[in-house]
């Protein structure tokens, strides 16, 4: 776990996105939409149906879709699956991540080596839009945003059709039960 809290490593990771140049070494499926700046490494493919926009870093050996939805400022790192149907909201994830189908992903950090079942929703908005606090080194913090979603730890393992709430936090090795709602 990083000392930096999750709320400070997605503006730092958006401002280094912003500075993103157009860089293909993998395969975009004619059928898939770039709008924005996509880097994309070696090994990668973007399969049919997928919709890119914003300043999108994927790393190496990643399988993205089909139909999935990558918008903001999002990192992919090494060796990850973003499946069909999963889309992926100004996030951070690290390398072995592996989210199959049909899961929503916003304003997020995910940790390596982390496998999230079908049908996730990792909630990043308040129903009266307040401030999100998290729990973050043993204190409950003001995050300066209304937009957050959660920090999953290293080894992490997400049964399908988990809800995790905004602002929680999944220690490493977590593992929830499928049909969870994760109030952390």
């Amino acid at each position: 776990m990083s000392n930096v809290p999750p709320w400070q490593r997605l503006q730092e990771s958006a401002a280094e996105l912003e500075q993103l140049r157009p860089d293909c070494r993998g395969t975009v499926h004619p059928l898939a939409v770039v709008d924005g700046v996509l880097e994309l490494g070696e090994g990668s493919v973007v399969k049919a149906g997928t919709v890119i926009e914003g300043h999108v870093r994927i790393g190496r050996n990643c399988s993205i879709g089909p139909n999935a939805y990558l918008r903001g400022h999002v990192s992919v790192g090494d060796n990850c699956v973003l499946g069909n149907a999963v889309e992926v909201k100004n996030s951070l994830l690290g390398n072995k991540v592996f989210i199959s189908h049909l899961t929503y992903v916003g304003d997020s950090v995910i940790e390596n080596d982390v496998n999230v079942g079908g049908g996730c929703i990792f909630s990043n908005f308040r129903h009266d839009a307040g401030e999100i606090r998290m729990p973050w080194q043993g204190e409950l913090c003001p995050t300066g945003t209304n937009k957050l979603g959660c920090y999953v730890g290293d080894h992490c393992r997400i049964g399908c059709k988990c809800v995790i709430l905004p602002g929680r936090v999944l220690p490493a090795n977590t593992q929830t039960y499928p049909g969870t709602v994760y109030k952390g």
